[in-house]
């Protein structure tokens, strides 16, 4: 599955990566630097794209389609 985001680096130097839909709702996560952000963010879809995340078994991939925010 593909997941459009924003990634946008934060005033404290933090990265900030965002996904809205309706289907797994908003996700925001906040790291260190922009492929930890990103990172997390696809982890996070992963887990709410998994039917039973428990289960091991997984499913589609989570893909992200990554714009740059100013």
């Amino acid at each position: 599955m593909k997941f459009p985001c924003t990634v946008q680096r934060l005033a404290d130097s933090r990265w900030l990566a965002r996904h809205s839909s309706a289907g797994v709702g908003t996700v925001e996560v906040t790291a260190a630097s922009r492929p930890e952000a990103l990172k997390k963010l696809q982890n996070e879809l992963q887990y709410r794209i998994e039917l039973c995340p428990c289960s091991g078994a997984w499913g589609d991939l989570a893909e992200l389609i990554v714009r740059e925010e100013a």
